[in-house]
């Protein structure tokens, strides 16, 4: 693997993209609560609502790599451009997403869920320009892409520390129904500023819409293609919609652990204080490991640890709450080894398949990196509440009860856990792209790149 020869400038600089984490967390974590108690919004029209934002946003997310290639903001880069002009939109969207508007209930679902679906739909197609600027910036360098990832992983696990503070920010300021709007807009002001900065670093890198190459740009049809005709980039799809799957299965029926199995659902702020710490410290120690190994055999080595961790936890965690967080713990710092790598396969195979064809969809291989999170949100939770009804739960003085309880766990925790062993194996037998050989690729395409640019 060569040294890295990024700049701590611009390491510290592609890093800072966290705060766009930071900056959409209360609308991300809290927007039901908001929408139900601050706008009086009823259950069932929030649900419709959500419905349509969320359609928007999985279609905006599976063309936002053409969208970026194809549609030209100005005369920089084209990835410069989305950042550059996009924060602003994003900043008024996130601040409109939790607006105490008032007036009928149908004006007030609108404003928030418009504010929703231009949000979520931005946000594709802003972490799809952000890595198309982490490419330009890089170079050729792997080890340049991995510093990057490995410092916003970092910096990632403080905001973990500071969104954990924000239930208790919006229920003891004093602004009244404004609170949810103050906390969003102070975590919001950084973040224009920070995509700001990404953005500069593109300059003379970053490849303006129809610049050199255009007779490689791709058309509207290229987007299913790439993913068709990319073998690794579809293992990938089909193995990240897996993932995500079992995931948001488990996220969306876990608070109910602490709830029934515990029975004090308080000590979930606890056991995410823990996890914040634990991420925090794992993040500052274990991605050097995962570089030592590399990136292939630390993800398939994290892959395979995930089904033994939740079936760990679907067993021990019933006999009593320490040892669920002790083993989450541990499960951090094995995750740590091969998170901030992931992303980085889907550039791997993007400059695998450039170099094969010819044809350059590194932009839109990225994006593609965002459908397989929202398919695995509809169906894990749709999945996840299912199995969740089945086990009588909807019957009172059942949830809790000690037959309930290990149904509760096996569906919370077990069945995750197939998914995760069916990703695994996936990974393992079908994704065969080398490090080496993606390292050689994103050599000779940069080397191309500059070739083409100096005949212009």
């Amino acid at each position: 693997m060569p040294e890295v020869t990024a700049t701590k400038k611009e390491i510290w600089t592609m890093g800072s993209y966290s705060l766009l984490t930071l900056s959409i967390m209360v609308g991300f974590m809290y927007l039901n609560q908001f929408a139900t108690s601050v706008l009086e919004v009823p259950t069932a029209a929030l649900a419709t609502a959500m419905l349509i934002g969320k359609t928007i946003d999985f279609i905006v997310s599976i063309f936002a790599g053409a969208i970026i290639e194809k549609v030209k903001l100005g005369n920089k880069g084209k990835n410069q451009e989305w950042l550059s002009k996009g924060r602003w939109i994003l900043a008024i969207a996130i601040m409109l997403e939790v607006f105490p508007t008032s007036g009928p209930v149908w004006m007030r679902l609108l404003v928030m869920t418009a504010a929703y679906a231009v949000l979520n739909s931005l946000m594709n197609i802003l972490q799809t320009a952000y890595y198309g600027i982490s490419a330009a910036v890089a170079g050729p360098n792997p080890s340049n892409r991995q510093a990057f990832n490995i410092n916003m992983s970092r910096q990632a696990t403080v905001i973990t520390l500071i969104t954990s503070f924000i239930p208790t920010l919006v229920t003891v300021l004093d602004f009244g129904k404004w609170n949810y709007f103050v906390v969003a807009t102070a975590f919001m002001i950084p973040m224009p500023f920070a995509l700001g900065a990404v953005a500069k670093l593109g300059d003379g890198k970053d490849i303006p819409v129809g610049a050199a190459g255009a007779a490689h740009q791709v058309t509207a049809t290229d987007m299913f293609r790439a993913l068709i005709e990319n073998k690794y980039l579809l293992v990938l799809f089909l193995c990240h919609t897996i993932q995500y799957i079992g995931q948001f299965l488990f996220q969306g029926l876990s608070a109910y652990y602490w709830m029934f199995v515990v029975g004090n659902f308080s000590l979930m702020t606890v056991a995410n204080l823990v996890a914040a710490v634990t991420s925090f410290v794992a993040a500052m120690v274990m991605p050097p490991i995962g570089q030592k190994l590399g990136k292939k055999k630390a993800i398939s080595i994290g892959y395979f640890l995930l089904p033994v961790v939740n079936f760990c936890m679907g067993w021990f965690g019933r006999f009593g709450y320490i040892y669920m967080i002790a083993i989450q713990s541990l499960n951090t710092f094995a995750m740590y080894t091969y998170t901030p790598f992931v992303m980085l396969m889907y550039m791997d195979a993007a400059e695998w398949h450039y170099n094969k064809t010819g044809k350059d969809t590194r932009g839109i291989a990225v994006g593609l990196a965002t459908p397989p999170m929202k398919i695995g949100m509809a169906l894990g939770g749709t999945i996840g509440l299912t199995l969740l009804a089945n086990t009588g739960f909807d019957t009172p003085g059942v949830a809790g009860s000690p037959e309930w309880i290990p149904k509760f766990m096996t569906i919370t925790y077990w069945v995750p856990a197939c998914f995760y062993l069916v990703l695994a194996i996936l990974f393992v037998l079908l994704y065969r792209l080398s490090d080496e050989e993606a390292a050689r690729c994103a050599q000779e395409n940069y080397a191309r790149a500059m070739a083409e640019q100096k005949k212009e």
